[in-house]
């Protein structure tokens, strides 16, 4: 830090990823906004830094008034854009800061990591396991470290100047894909028993925050610039403000609340995609009445392509008891028939408008050999039903007080939803030739974005249509991993049409290519037309051009070359005139 530099608080977004919070790119989580929410009320001046950002260029840890660690991902997966902060990078980014400045870490990967042993001894570090933003509100007015938890006004404070926060003006993604994750409500409706394997019941029973609270803050974030919200923090998006939550088994659902708040939300013309995440299978099952209501809200108000993840986790009788799970088979077949009444129709970016997904956890206690054979029974119950679902998502239980998984019995369940059901469920729901809008690319010859694809070269336009794959999903909650089998520049839309399908992802051809300007490898994408072909296209055109005798269109073209034009797709709407 040069002379000239205002001594400042550095925050350390090492991201979060919460069964009911999102905050890995493109999404920003909320509570590194509260966070941030409270330097800004509080007029203290910070730097505002991803840890992405941190690996490729570290700040200045040096002279700081004292640095805050969010590390909140405890939901594992394979993340594309960004990866969270690891127990080993905590580590080594304390060991770099000078000894007598103040560190706050938070999340509930701090939490985690603690109870399995992990006690740093440094002198002035806090590990917050309550809210990391009270907590540092309450070191900046007292000069010394004591859990806190938010009230109900500072909850609305922090996050409304979390909107204008540096998280937000300061992030990345800002002008690209970024997504406003913001807070709708924290618990679970399950607090009194909730599923052994989860955090959100440990949360405690649910606080509502007000729809027009919530409306007013994305407001303020769409003024700093966000297009794309998802509401995050609720366990349930149908049990909003629900009625008897804490004397009844299955709370009953107020259609009202959530209908405020999304129509209130879609009003702003600023708004982009807006999607939700969680739905409670066995809540919506018990209340078809309010549920519908609900249901068609959400199919109204919500970009296509929105997901209600149901936690089914398993099917098993005996490992629903033995973990206290509450959705059983009957009920989550009875929700699946409600979404899909209404849900399956098609949105303007292609994708059916709402669907839900299916949670399996392997590892949970009394599962045995027989437990994926009932979950596979149900699975192809579902598929022979007609019943469409957008993913399915298979993961091993984390903790402790679990048993052992059966690597065999694991991996030939995960194999057999893969083969039997994914790809067929894909195929379905995007056939070939439907056309997806806004695709966000992100990456070149590999899934996950690496620190060469944010280099110039790569947004280069120069480099599209040249050899090489590219990767990229459209903006909203579970994309779908999309291929291309050319370059084209990174952090860009494209238009594209399916060609082909993958067990968990799709090919694709931009639409609209110049048929005078096409490269060879953007015409070998195409289905039909093989590597000869595009090579015997490209040169009748060269030499066409050559002789100045311009080809006179795109079936003049083919017919010169002796290619037949392919009648898989519609041609015609990748390829213009």
């Amino acid at each position: 830090m040069n002379e000239n530099q205002e001594a400042s608080w550095l925050v350390i977004d090492g991201y979060e990823d919460e069964p009911a919070a999102f905050g890995v790119p493109p999404y920003v989580g909320f509570h590194i906004r509260y966070i941030c929410g409270v330097l800004e009320q509080a007029g203290i001046p910070y730097e505002y830094c991803t840890i992405d950002s941190y690996r490729l260029n570290p700040p200045s840890l040096e002279d700081r008034l004292g640095v805050v660690v969010l590390a909140g991902a405890i939901v594992p997966g394979k993340y594309l854009r960004g990866a969270p902060i690891s127990l080993r990078e905590t580590r080594d980014v304390l060991s770099k800061i000078p000894g007598d400045t103040p560190i706050l870490c938070g999340g509930w990967a701090i939490r985690g990591w603690r109870q399995q042993g992990w006690s740093p001894l440094r002198h002035n570090l806090f590990l917050a396991l309550q809210d990391t933003d009270a907590t540092l509100a309450y070191f900046l007015n007292n000069s010394q470290w004591k859990h806190q938890r938010r009230n109900a006004e500072q909850w609305t404070a922090w996050a409304h100047a979390g909107a204008k926060s540096k998280a937000v003006t300061h992030n990345p993604d800002l002008l690209g894909p970024l997504t406003y994750e913001v807070e709708v409500y924290q618990g679970c409706v399950r607090y009194k028993r909730g599923c052994k394997f989860c955090i959100e019941p440990k949360k405690g029973v649910p606080v509502w925050r007000s729809p027009e609270d919530i409306i007013q803050e994305v407001a303020i974030a769409h003024e700093m610039g966000v297009e794309h919200v998802r509401l995050g923090g609720m366990t349930d998006t149908y049990t909003y403000m629900a009625e008897g939550v804490v004397d009844m088994e299955y709370p009953r659902p107020d259609p009202e609340p959530i209908a405020k708040l999304l129509h209130g939300l879609r009003e702003d013309e600023r708004l982009g995609i807006l999607h939700t995440d969680n739905g409670n299978p066995s809540i919506i099952a018990e209340h078809l009445e309010e549920s519908e209501e609900i249901t068609k809200t959400l199919v109204e108000t919500l970009s296509d392509g929105a997901v209600l993840s149901f936690g089914l986790e398993s099917a098993d009788p005996n490992v629903h008891e033995a973990n206290w799970l509450n959705c059983d088979s009957g009920q989550l077949k009875s929700a699946i028939a409600l979404i899909n009444k209404y849900g399956r129709e098609r949105g303007e970016r292609g994708l059916p408008k709402l669907l839900p997904g299916l949670n399996f956890i392997a590892g949970l206690n009394g599962e045995t050999s027989a437990t994926y054979d009932i979950n596979l029974k149900l699975l192809r119950e579902l598929k022979q039903e007609g019943h469409m679902i957008r993913r399915v998502n298979i993961r091993q239980v984390e903790g402790e007080g679990f048993q052992e998984i059966d690597d065999d019995d694991f991996r030939s369940f995960k194999n057999s939803v893969r083969e039997e059901f994914d790809g067929p469920l894909l195929e379905e729901m995007l056939p070939t030739g439907t056309i997806l809008d806004d695709v966000w690319w992100e990456a070149h010859d590999g899934r996950t974005r690496l620190p060469r694809h944010l280099e110039p070269e790569a947004k280069d336009p120069a480099i599209h249509g040249k050899a090489g794959i590219t990767f990229g999903r459209q903006i909203g909650a579970y994309p779908i991993l999309v291929g291309m089998n050319y370059l084209a520049p990174l952090e860009n839309y494209s238009q594209i049409m399916v060609t082909g399908h993958g067990a968990r992802s799709i090919t694709g051809i931009e639409i609209g290519l110049d048929w005078r300007t096409v490269t060879e490898k953007q015409l070998a994408a195409v289905p039909g037309i093989s590597a000869k072909g595009a090579w015997s296209l490209i040169g009748t055109r060269a030499k066409a051009h050559s002789k100045k005798r311009p080809l006179e269109s795109v079936e003049d073209w083919f017919k010169s070359a002796g290619v037949n034009i392919p009648e898989l797709i519609d041609f015609e709407k990748i390829l213009k005139d």
